[in-house]
């Protein structure tokens, strides 16, 4: 019985993966069927982590192509350097691989220790799950890579930007309250 469902599936899966092989145009006929709305919450977080991850990659790269163009070239007789490194590559590979362990091992604590979703109060709609939270912590990294890291090697420095803004705002506080108090 069980051999006879693993063939069905595997049959599915070869024409699926024959499909995708003979149509140039699978992806992009096949994307309207998959919609957000039929995943469930640790799925879309899933997806968010993914995309995360590769607007890291990308702006890290552009991150190092910042500072490529900024440095001056090197003399004769050192050693060359090259805008992409293997050494950078490998990072983000091994990056990639702890976070898929991360949200499998979450989830298989999940499953082994059968852990109910966790009612999030006032958080979600929806009760999360361990592995949403963990894939959530794992977002809030990438956040934070790309946002206070990469973005500032590119030049783009939030943190100053906002605190710039919050002095000029709090300038102008003073100053109407002063204005104010001199109206009294």
């Amino acid at each position: 019985m069980e051999i006879t469902i693993l063939n069905h599936y595997m049959e599915k899966f070869y024409y699926t993966f024959k499909f995708y092989l003979g149509n140039t145009n699978a992806f992009l006929l096949t994307l309207p069927a998959v919609t957000l709305v039929a995943l469930s919450t640790t799925q879309k977080a899933a997806l968010f982590l993914v995309v995360l991850f590769a607007i890291d990659f990308v702006t890290g790269l552009g991150a190092s192509w910042m500072e490529f163009k900024k440095e001056k070239p090197l003399m004769p007789s050192s050693e060359k350097r090259y805008l992409i490194e293997t050494s950078k590559l490998r990072q983000s590979i091994v990056k990639g691989v702890f976070y898929g362990l991360w949200a499998l091992l979450s989830w298989a604590i999940e499953n082994i220790f059968v852990i109910k979703e966790i009612p999030s109060g006032h958080i979600s709609t929806e009760n999360l799950t361990l592995t949403t939270y963990a894939i959530a912590l794992l977002c809030a990294i990438e956040f934070y890579s790309i946002f206070f890291e990469n973005l500032k090697r590119m030049g783009f420095d939030i943190i100053q930007i906002v605190k710039k803004i919050s002095s000029n705002g709090w300038g102008l506080y003073k100053t109407i309250k002063n204005q104010d108090n001199e109206t009294d």
